[in-house]
């Protein structure tokens, strides 16, 4: 490549002009992006993606808000590579991509229960949905970051698509507030299934109220977790933080969730605190079908 900054002349028009401005101080740049791109053909030996192509993709798909070299050094750089070339129509790479990601996306998607049929049409879903440009709608593997594992990127995508589905063929009408607050479970007892009725509409507007009051990222873990079923390791990739940390994060949105929502109750009931405590008990014996319910709300 001779001495002159072949690839950060390729890499720097596709930054937004804030990282722009920091990674043209970056001195050692060059050889930043040349190992990424070593890295990336190790990874991938067979697929062949052009520097002139792949820097572009690499460059729109940094956040602005990151350290510039800690954003480079971060990059899921074997798995960009492989999702840009499956972007440009590379078929080796799409072959690659099915080989090594479609079994796991098959373990996610059985996970969630959709029969044999339903699961093959899942997957002929999501496959157009990656590789094939529908229209105006951009073919949904461009949307890869390289942030976070592709692995666990495509499993959530795949489990989000295997819902929908299920939504769509299910015969059953969904649950509304009422049939919600109407469930039971084999050991209620009578005084749970009164209070049920009793303090339906209270339970639900505090309910609603707590849940908004959470963080974006809090609401996202409850549906990462509780909706989409996935496991504080798979969570931990999409972060790219320990798996520890992933358990902490959604301890604390639930208690958050728990604790506001008995707040606002507090605040609205006027009753004595015998009976206050039996409302929080049914509560907490529903918590998670709670958090679906109102979660899968707020996305329809």
């Amino acid at each position: 490549m001779g001495e002159a900054p072949v690839l950060t002349k390729l890499f720097l028009p596709g930054l937004s002009p804030v990282l722009q401005a920091r990674m043209s101080r970056l001195s050692h740049l060059e050889a930043v992006l040349r190992d990424i791109l070593e890295a990336a053909h190790a990874a991938w030996p067979a697929i062949e993606v052009e520097a002139e192509v792949f820097l572009p993709h690499l460059a729109e798909r940094l956040p602005e808000d990151s350290e510039a070299e800690r954003a480079l050094l971060e990059v899921k750089a074997a798995d960009l590579y492989l999702s840009c070339a499956c972007l440009q129509g590379n078929r080796e790479a799409i072959a690659a991509f099915e080989q090594h990601f479609f079994p796991d996306i098959q373990a996610a998607l059985t996970r969630r229960g959709p029969s044999g049929a339903q699961l093959e049409d899942v997957k002929q879903i999501l496959y157009q949905k990656l590789f094939l440009t529908d229209g105006e709608q951009a073919a949904k593997i461009g949307k890869y970051s390289g942030r976070g594992d592709l692995r666990s990127w495509l499993c959530v995508s795949a489990v989000r698509e295997a819902i929908d589905l299920l939504r769509r063929v299910q015969r059953e009408q969904p649950l509304d507030d009422d049939a919600l607050m109407d469930l039971t479970s084999p050991d209620e007892d009578q005084e749970l299934s009164y209070l049920k009725r009793l303090y339906r509409e209270q339970f639900k507007e505090a309910f609603q109220e707590a849940l908004s009051a959470l963080s974006s990222r809090e609401r996202t873990l409850l549906r990462y977790n509780l909706l989409d079923g996935l496991n504080i390791d798979q969570i931990g990739a999409i972060y790219n933080v320990h798996r520890a940390t992933v358990a902490r994060w959604i301890a604390k949105a639930r208690e958050t969730l728990l604790e506001e929502t008995r707040r606002t109750l507090m605040q609205r009931l006027r009753v004595d605190e015998t009976e206050f405590e039996s409302i929080m008990r049914l509560i907490q014996s529903r918590f998670d079908v709670s958090i679906q319910h109102f979660l899968r709300k707020r996305e329809d």
